[in-house]
């Protein structure tokens, strides 16, 4: 374990403590963790897609990102890296844990883990062609209570392809994961594996892989203000897309008030084996995984879709990228997945106003859940059978 703080820590010129109680080190561009990945030896850092498509708002002035909580963000040539702290270690049991996404469960697609999985996903493959090069989606932020005994409650959106047994899969969005960040906030993630979850990918920058590029906002990083029951309602806008130029991944950000992206790093295509210039499959929604009494975290605001705005969590603005990095509403006629509908729901509200567009409630109150949970992500062969039936 001392041996993976030395290597995953690197020595930075800038140090912050955050309010969450985090350490964040601003290191070198060019010294990140991603760059020990065999395929990333001699990678050239970019720092923005080559070609951005006139849909996305992009910054005029080299000012300072904002909506941070680094004070002024971190030197020029410096990206921020959250620190890995031994106690975070310690409750993950193993480096394998603290990197695979679902902890000390664990993940076999072939069987039952005592730590299982809900979802209350949209899902669109097949649609309008069947070949994507991204999407954008405005998500709610919320601070849902998830017990020490259970491992995470999250939104998220994923972009995926090829077969479920190596899946390849980029994943972004806000999670509560006690057992990840040693605390109960909320924080922003990034995922990938490139071989259905076994041995490749991780967490944030847990290993090498996601590219930073941001001097301010940073995968791991906490959020200040959420949205409350019945109040004020915060969210952020994430974008993932295929950059030919680049032939990277890209993830942007637009915080709460809008504004301009803020590129937040990318997704080398050359980590991928099928998850290259186009994904057959986008999802967006919640996950929970629970403890080994199949009890369950809340999802989203913790209440049910139909309480609806300000009181359900909700995704809005839900846009697909299309081959010509044309960016378009998504279908009406998508999959809902809800794996354990007595305790979490997802409600397709259609086409609504243009503050809305594309839109849908999500989420519940958790607990215990009847039946046979999955182990499985969402779009496994045979889970997308039992859950059409």
């Amino acid at each position: 374990m001392k041996n993976y703080l030395k290597y995953i820590n690197r020595p930075g010129v800038k140090t912050f403590e955050t309010e969450d109680g985090g350490i964040v080190d601003c290191v070198d561009i060019n010294e990140q963790p991603a760059f020990d990945h065999p395929d990333l030896r001699n990678h050239t850092v970019y720092m923005k897609p080559a070609s951005i498509p006139d849909w996305i708002k992009v910054k005029t002035s080299d000012c300072v990102e904002m909506e941070t909580n680094l004070e002024g963000g971190c030197p020029v040539g410096t990206v921020p890296i959250r620190r890995v702290k031994m106690e975070e270690l310690i409750k993950a049991g193993s480096v394998s844990n603290l990197m695979n996404k679902y902890g000390k469960s664990g993940y076999n697609p072939n069987q039952l883990k005592a730590t299982q999985h809900q979802y209350a996903v949209e899902s669109m493959s097949g649609q309008a062609g069947g070949v994507y090069k991204g999407t954008q989606v405005a998500i709610n932020l919320w601070n849902p209570a998830v017990k020490t005994t259970e491992i995470f409650s999250l939104a998220q959106l994923w972009v995926t392809n090829g077969p479920s047994a190596t899946i390849n899969t980029i994943e972004a969005g806000w999670n509560v994961y006690p057992g990840l960040y040693g605390d109960s906030k909320t924080h922003l993630f990034v995922y990938w594996t490139a071989d259905g979850y076994k041995r490749t990918g991780c967490y944030n920058l847990k290993c090498s892989g996601f590219v930073q590029v941001s001097r301010t906002i940073y995968p791991g990083m906490s959020f200040s203000a959420v949205s409350s029951y019945g109040g004020t309602q915060v969210e952020m806008t994430l974008l993932a897309f295929w950059d030919e130029g680049t032939k990277n991944w890209w993830l942007g950000y637009y915080g709460n008030g809008g504004g301009n992206v803020i590129w937040v790093g990318y997704w080398p295509g050359s980590l991928f084996k099928t998850l290259v210039r186009t994904a057959n499959r986008v999802d967006w929604g919640g996950e929970v995984v629970g403890d080994s009494t199949r009890t369950f975290p809340p999802m989203g605001s913790g209440h049910f879709p139909s309480e609806g705005y300000s009181k359900a969590a909700y995704m809005r603005k839900i846009y697909y990228v299309d081959p010509n990095l044309v960016l378009r509403d998504i279908p009406t006629n998508l999959r809902k997945i809800e794996t354990c509908p007595s305790r979490y729901k997802l409600q397709d509200m259609g086409t609504g106003s243009a503050a809305f567009r594309r839109y849908f409630f999500y989420g519940g109150p958790g607990g215990r859940c009847s039946g046979s949970a999955t182990s499985e992500e969402p779009w496994t062969a045979d889970f997308m059978k039992d859950a059409s039936e």
